[in-house]
């Protein structure tokens, strides 16, 4: 994408509010510990709206894998105590590990098993984590630890014609492809960090079930909702669609192409084309939570992942609507999620008036903030061809980025 000076300029302010004031705030109020080891029960669930730690009674493994990436990457990017929290989340998640390859789907606040149940999309983020914990740490055992999680998954969770469940021990309802999405992401992160053409081999698979059964290749949309055999779930169930999620596999299918040579630029077109006609709101950029397959607009509700994602997915388009939009996605993040809370934390959720309309700060969201982060500042580096990275302790020149 040409990278205007507003990007740019969104870009550096981006930048400092992450590095200035949401690692720091998450590194420290955000952890959970004592004063000896402050990451000594790893992270909070979330945190109360005045920025202060709540205490709901559980910890989700995907909300510790979420931020073990976070804190990951931040090391990666140069923000050197990333590296010590990184390894502290690491090691309090080890908790949760049943076996090989077999982790709970939550833990008491201090670190006992609460949930034994093995929850798909769980463990797909702590694939995706363990992955690049294993790039940041150059310790082959995480990288271990999620190769023997797919094997896992292989040997317990699939189903024979294809995909995988939801949960076990199996509960009742529907099929999801959200799970699948987000094992995908594991997965190519783990192929990306690994270059061993053999962790690529559940990708592929998993494109499969995108192209066979997930894309409505007549509707141009990806379904939600599913019963056995991969066949759409009946009435209102397979009319919901969800814009962030198209907005995610058009990035996923992008990282695919990356990474392996294949294109599906038919799928990704079509995707974006339905984003753009039904979820985008023309006036501020803000993007739907939930619409129709017929383009009706039932959620105008407006969360904070879902504009990372549209983030993401947006910033690999070339025509000026879409960086018209970019510019848009980058000023609402800015100057509507990241204002009126604490400094360095977010607002979750706009309701259909774009009012806030939150009772809690999900420490969730902060995987897809960075991920969106760092599809940005890829695509600047790209753009200038500079291999700085700013943060605190290495200011970038603004205007030579500018330039």
């Amino acid at each position: 994408m040409p990278i205007s000076q507003n990007i740019t300029r969104y870009y550096i302010l981006f930048t400092s509010w992450l590095f200035d004031k949401a690692l720091p705030y998450w590194g420290t109020i955000g952890c959970d510990g004592t004063a000896e080891n402050p990451f000594l029960y790893g992270v909070h669930e979330q945190l109360k709206l005045d920025g202060q730690p709540d205490f709901p009674g559980y910890k989700r493994m995907r909300v510790q894998a979420r931020q073990l990436y976070t804190f990951s990457q931040a090391g990666l990017l140069g923000w050197t105590k990333g590296n010590i929290i990184a390894e502290r989340i690491y090691i309090f998640m080890q908790n949760a590990l049943q076996g090989e390859g077999h982790w709970a789907k939550s833990l008491t606040r201090n670190g006992k098993i609460l949930d034994k149940a093995s929850d798909l999309y769980d463990l797909a983020f702590i694939i995706f984590s363990l992955a690049w914990y294993g790039k940041l740490s150059n310790n082959p055992r995480p990288i271990q630890q999620a190769r023997q999680t797919i094997q896992w998954i292989l040997q317990f969770m699939a189903y024979p014609e294809g995909g995988f469940k939801n949960i076990l021990p199996l509960t009742a309802g529907y099929r999801q492809q959200n799970p699948h999405m987000h094992l995908l992401e594991a997965t190519l992160a783990l192929f990306e960090v690994t270059q061993n053409e053999r962790d690529l081999l559940l990708a592929h698979k998993l494109i499969s079930l995108f192209k066979n059964h997930f894309f409505d290749h007549q509707a141009g949309v990806l379904g939600e909702y599913y019963t056995e055999g991969w066949f759409n779930a009946p009435c209102m169930a397979r009319e919901s669609i969800e814009p962030g999620h198209q907005y995610e596999w058009i990035w996923l299918l992008y990282e695919y192409q990356r990474l392996t040579g294949i294109s599906y630029k038919k799928e990704i077109d079509r995707l974006f084309l339905f984003n753009r006609l039904h979820a985008i709101d023309p006036k501020t950029g803000l993007v739907a939570d939930k619409v129709r397959r017929d383009g009706t607009l039932t959620h105008k509700s407006a969360r904070l992942w879902v504009q990372t994602e549209a983030l993401r997915a947006t910033i690999h388009n070339q025509d000026e609507m879409s960086c018209r939009h970019l510019v848009q996605i980058l000023h609402n993040l800015l100057y509507r999620y990241f204002t009126h809370c604490p400094s360095g934390t977010w607002q979750d959720q706009l309701d259909d008036h774009y009012h806030y309309r939150n009772d809690k700060i999900p420490t969730s969201s902060f995987y897809h903030i960075m991920s969106a982060y760092i599809q940005l500042h890829k695509t600047i580096n790209l753009s200038t061809l500079s291999t700085d990275f700013p943060t605190i302790n290495n200011p970038i020149d603004q205007q030579k980025v500018i330039q």
